[in-house]
């Protein structure tokens, strides 16, 4: 197993996801079930990880990336055209990185409550990315 993952730290590591990659994740996750809160979250890191605010560590990013990429890419092992099994290996890939992820994640979430603090005492609008009452 440790070989493998080797394996696919060396694919993924120099994987570049783009913020369009990211965007097209984000609309996506709608089909992903009961993992689409988790899933939005795992795209929300990356992005956190991208702006500096969040450090995830190598391993853990390849994982995340190696998720976003399987989600949105075209070449699946169930292609995501035929209705209802199209995202089920989807779903599988993502509930895998999840539960591999589980303390990472709730560090994440406590991150992302006391970013939102911050921004409320700073009138952000955190929901639709905007200042608000701003004189």
């Amino acid at each position: 197993m440790l070989k493998r993952a080797k394996k696919l730290y060396e694919k993924y590591k120099k994987t570049k996801v783009t913020v369009e990659d990211l965007k097209k994740a984000g609309k996506l996750k709608n089909h992903l079930g009961a993992v689409a809160t988790k899933f939005g979250l795992l795209v929300r890191m990356l992005q956190a990880d991208r702006r500096g605010e969040f450090k995830i560590p190598a391993m853990d990013k390849v994982k995340i990336i190696g998720a976003i990429v399987y989600v949105i890419s075209t070449i699946d092992a169930v292609p995501d055209i035929l209705p209802i099994i199209g995202f089920g290996d989807d779903i599988g890939i993502v509930a895998y990185v999840i539960s591999k992820l589980g303390d990472l994640i709730s560090e994440y979430e406590k991150f992302e409550i006391q970013k939102k603090r911050e921004d409320k005492d700073r009138n952000v609008d955190w929901d639709n990315l905007r200042v608000v009452n701003e004189d």
